[in-house]
């Protein structure tokens, strides 16, 4: 006697990038990933904006002005840190294996968890914008404000992508944090974020004025302004070579694991 076989049904890519995103979004919400990434920027704005503030408008600086773009970007550093653990945490939990014995297109299960990410790193530029504008913050032009969403969203997603494959490779969320921690910590503390490239030792301050988060934050700053500055250009290049060089990472490592 033969047992008849139910057919295999295939679910269009888009429908199993869908399922996978809602689920990654309600465990966001679930396990309190937004409670923090929202009040992650109004800890560090008010940690730094404090004890420099003085200082800096002594010199005619409108320190909230100047500071929030730069709060902005650690905000998407501390995101893509969420990406690259919660990554390597399905992994470990043998999630990826699971994911991997289904009839899935590569690039499914990483588009579903920068879904999640999204949305992380949209609610911490919430959390920015919102203690930025206690404090003073404000655009000054309606256009360049959308531009400056959009360049900081897609230097976060930039992040995230790499992060995240970072994450699935190594499926160790410790190691994950360790490694991302002190570049992110290095490329915000010698940055033109917190003070001008002139209040760094002449030797170093090329690398200052260059390194991407110099750039974004720079960028970020004169579209608040209301103007297109010149760092413009160099931060959306430096964002394309991170989306590229993050997507083909994470499209090798998904097929790697295969």
């Amino acid at each position: 006697m033969s047992v008849a076989t139910a057919p295999l049904v295939r679910v269009p890519p888009l429908e199993q990038w869908s399922a996978l995103s809602e689920r990654g979004i309600r465990a966001a919400l679930r396990e309190g990933d937004l409670v923090l990434t929202f009040a992650s920027p109004l800890v560090f704005f008010v940690c730094f904006f404090v004890p420099l503030r003085k200082s800096m408008e002594a010199v005619g600086i409108d320190y909230a002005q100047y500071l929030l773009p730069l709060i902005v970007v650690q905000s998407m550093f501390f995101t893509s840190m969420f990406a690259a653990d919660r990554a390597a945490r399905e992994v470990s939990a043998g999630m990826g294996t699971r994911l991997r014995a289904m009839p899935l297109h590569a690039w499914v299960p990483p588009a579903a968890r920068m879904s999640a990410n999204l949305v992380r790193a949209v609610t911490a530029l919430l959390g920015a914008l919102v203690i930025g504008t206690l404090f003073g913050f404000r655009f000054h032009a309606a256009l360049p404000a959308l531009v400056f969403v959009a360049l900081t969203l897609l230097f976060g997603a930039a992040l995230a992508i790499a992060c995240d494959a970072l994450g699935t490779l190594t499926a160790n969320p410790e190691l994950g944090a360790t490694v991302l921690f002190v570049p992110q910590l290095l490329l915000v503390m010698i940055s033109t974020g917190f003070v001008p490239a002139e209040g760094f030792p002449g030797w170093i301050q090329p690398f200052v004025r260059n390194q991407p988060v110099s750039q974004v934050a720079g960028a970020l700053r004169g579209l608040a302004e209301g103007r297109y500055p010149p760092e413009l250009t160099l931060a959306a290049i430096w964002i394309g070579v991170l989306l590229i060089g993050g997507a083909v990472l994470s499209l090798r490592v998904e097929r790697k694991r295969r």
